[in-house]
């Protein structure tokens, strides 16, 4: 008889670890995803908030000098409108980056 007692005592004591061990272990994995979740979500907050990036226009314009290749001959092609632009292109630029802000705002 006191061996059943010591048995099912030992058996429901390792039961109760083994739980507490679970509940650790799940509590851990879904911190640790919670926690990319929060970073992947607040990333672009924390980015744009930034004062040691360059402003979109600076960005566009360092993307626009990556972006053109190099030619071998060193030949151009020059590219002309129908039209003078009626909007300079650091004020057309400027207009895009506060539409562009608006509609960060709206979604």
């Amino acid at each position: 008889m006191r061996v059943r007692v010591l048995n099912s005592w030992f058996a429901g004591v390792t039961l109760y670890l083994l739980t507490i061990l679970g509940i650790a272990l799940l509590t851990v994995k879904l911190s640790s995803v919670l926690a990319t979740q929060a970073i992947a979500l607040t990333e672009p907050y924390l980015l744009s908030n930034c004062p040691c990036l360059p402003s979109l226009i600076e960005q566009r314009r360092m993307a626009a000098q990556d972006a053109t290749p190099m030619m071998a001959d060193r030949t151009r092609t020059q590219v002309t409108s129908l039209e003078a632009p009626s909007v300079s292109a650091d004020v057309l630029a400027a207009q895009m980056d506060l539409a562009e802000k608006e509609d960060s705002r709206r979604d």
